[in-house]
C-alpha cells in the first residue's frame, strides 16, 4: 500500500464519527489487559494511552504505534538529539506545550513519566493532524511534521511544488511514515481478532451490546 493512500483510508478510520465506536471498543479492551508484572511490554502503558488518546480526538492505535517506533516502550529512552522518553520529544516542544497550557515548563526528567510523556506528544502530534486536517494527506504530514518539524515539511512542500504526497513520500521521513503505519495496522488487526474470537465465545455484555 503506497503512503497515500494510507494516509486517505486512515483520516477516514480517524473521522469524529468513528470515535466513539473506535474508543467504546478499547476501554472494554482496557478492561481485559492484565496490570500485572507479567503483563508484554508493549500494553504496560494502554491505559494511559487510552486515555491521553480520547483527549485529544485521536486513534489509540496510531499513537501505540508510534511511541512503539520511538522507543520500543522504553520510558528511559534517550536519542541523539535530545530526544525524551516514550515519544522521544524534545524541550522545545515541551515548552511550546507549557505555553498552550499555561503552566510552567516541567524539568526535564520529568519528562520522562509515561504520563506526561505521552500527554505532550499525543498533544503535539495531534496538533499537527488537526492543523492539516483539510488535506487530503493529512496523517502523512502529521507524521512528517512529528519526525522532522514545521520548518522542514514546509521546506519539503515548497520543494515539491506544493504536492503534499510527494513532499513526505519523498522524503527522509518515509520510512519513518512507513513503520508506524505497518505498526498501526499491525495493532488494529490483532484488535479487531481479538474482538472476533471474544465474541465468538460467549455472550455479549450490555456494553457490547451497545457498541
Amino acid at each position: 500500500m503506497e503512503l497515500s493512500a494510507w494516509s486517505g483510508s486512515v483520516r477516514v478510520y480517524l473521522h469524529p464519527r468513528c470515535f466513539s465506536r473506535i474508543f467504546v471498543a478499547l476501554a472494554l479492551w482496557s478492561f481485559c489487559v492484565s496490570a500485572s508484572a507479567d503483563e508484554p511490554r508493549d500494553n504496560r502503558f494502554d491505559a494511559i494511552i487510552h486515555e491521553i488518546a480520547i483527549s485529544h480526538r485521536v486513534d489509540p492505535f496510531l499513537i501505540k504505534a508510534m511511541i512503539w517506533h520511538e522507543s520500543r516502550f522504553n520510558p528511559r529512552a534517550q536519542g541523539k538529539a535530545g530526544e525524551i522518553g516514550l515519544m522521544q520529544i524534545k524541550m522545545d516542544v515541551v515548552r511550546d506545550w507549557a505555553r498552550a497550557r499555561s503552566v510552567n515548563v516541567p524539568p526535564r526528567e520529568n519528562i520522562f513519566d509515561p504520563y506526561v510523556n505521552i500527554e505532550i506528544g499525543t498533544w503535539y502530534f495531534a496538533r499537527a493532524f488537526h492543523k492539516w486536517s483539510d488535506s487530503t494527506h493529512a496523517l502523512l504530514l502529521a507524521l512528517g511534521e512529528y519526525n522532522a518539524g514545521p520548518g522542514r515539511l514546509r521546506r519539503w512542500i515548497r520543494q515539491s511544488g506544493g504536492n503534499s504526497k510527494q513532499a513526505v513520500s519523498g522524503s527522509v521521513s518515509a520510512s519513518y511514515v512507513r513503520s508506524i503505519r505497518d505498526k498501526y495496522l499491525e495493532y488494529t488487526l490483532e484488535y479487531a481478532a481479538a474482538l472476533a474470537a471474544n465474541a465468538g465465545s460467549r455472550h455479549p455484555s450490555l456494553e457490547e451490546q451497545a457498541f
